[in-house]
């Protein structure tokens, strides 16, 4: 065969081929055209609503917007009232920190006192004991009344005069108690006053001070005639005891020899520092110038006078004056020798010692 017969051949078919072909691809483009329109109209109305319900999410986001503004202003404040709240929660905690601290110390002080307090009262514990004077004081607040009087020095006697006229204050009244028993003499009033105003001197006395009590009428008696060369302290609550007791014995009787009293004093067992002696008036016996029946106020005189010789140089002599009347020259011999030894006289009130 030849090669023109073939080429004939081939072109027969080929028209029909291309034919189809053509329709095909048209069918395809016409379908698409159509999809494609109408889909475009579909996203077009979804566009649409799309752009309606952002536009109302957008007013939705303004109004919240305002809301969060709201709510951001409200939370500022709140902030500020917090930070304040903590600012003054940290100032309280700084007070309570240092109160705190300060009962800390407070009870480390306390225990330190406890301490101490139980370390001297086990050294209480061991310290020995002391006992008071018992000689009962009133108002013991006012026991340096007698401001005058000299009590000065380590060793001090006590000059008691315990004759007939210590029984009252005049001569008749103590006349008539001569006789009455020796209970009731000692009950005496002006007796009893007496005894009272010696205790008080005893207990104002230091705990240091040492003492002696020496009773005059016609003799002279030392207050525990044995122990006459002992002197006493407050602190020796046997020695008190004692002296109490024997004060309570004591019975007002005789005369009245100052001049033995003081020279007496002489012979204790070293001399005080101090006299102090309790009368009503000037004496009336005298070793040096005996005397028989009735003694005027000369003679009671010249036995002060002569008492007054026997007392040791240069020691203090006090006197507790119970005026006994009718001795109008015994208050001012007795300031005179208050002046010669540097000492004091003292009239108390009736009402001392029982202030």
């Amino acid at each position: 065969m030849s090669i023109a017969s073939k080429r004939r051949e081939t072109e027969v078919f080929s028209l029909a081929f291309l034919d189809c072909i053509c329709c095909g691809f048209g069918a395809v483009i016409l379908v698409f055209v159509l999809t494609v329109a109408q889909k475009m109209n579909v996203d077009k109305s979804d566009v649409d609503q799309l752009r309606e319900e952002t536009k109302a999410r957008a007013k939705e986001i303004e109004f919240s917007q305002g809301d969060l503004d709201r709510l951001a202003k409200i939370l500022a404040a709140t902030q500020i009232e917090l930070d304040d709240a903590n600012a003054k929660n940290a100032q309280d905690q700084n007070k309570l920190s240092a109160r705190q601290r300060e009962l800390l110390l407070m009870l480390q002080q306390t225990g330190a006192m406890k301490d101490a307090l139980s370390t001297l009262l086990g050294e209480k514990k061991n310290l020995p004991t002391e006992d008071l004077a018992p000689i009962p004081i009133p108002n013991i607040d006012r026991r340096q009344y007698l401001t005058g009087v000299q009590l000065n020095g380590e060793f001090i006697v006590f000059v008691i005069r315990a004759s007939g006229s210590m029984l009252d204050d005049t001569i008749d009244a103590a006349m008539s108690r001569l006789d009455d028993s020796d209970g009731k003499k000692r009950e005496a009033p002006k007796w009893q006053r007496t005894v009272r105003a010696l205790q008080w001197m005893i207990a104002s006395l230091g705990p240091s001070t040492r003492f002696q009590i020496l009773f005059f009428n016609d003799e002279v008696t030392p207050i525990l005639p044995n122990r006459a060369d002992e002197w006493f302290s407050t602190r020796d609550k046997k020695g008190m005891v004692e002296i109490l007791k024997q004060l309570d014995d004591i019975v007002p009787k005789g005369g009245a020899n100052l001049e033995k009293a003081f020279t007496a004093i002489r012979f204790l067992s070293r001399l005080p520092d101090s006299i102090v002696l309790f009368t009503d008036g000037l004496p009336t016996r005298s070793d040096s110038l005996p005397s028989e029946g009735e003694i005027g106020q000369d003679e009671r005189i010249r036995y002060f006078k002569l008492a007054t010789k026997q007392l040791p140089p240069r020691i203090p002599v006090s006197t507790i004056l119970f005026p006994m009347s009718g001795d109008p020259a015994g208050p001012a011999l007795f300031w005179e020798l208050a002046n010669a030894t540097r000492g004091a006289l003292v009239s108390p009130a009736k009402s001392w010692p029982d202030l």
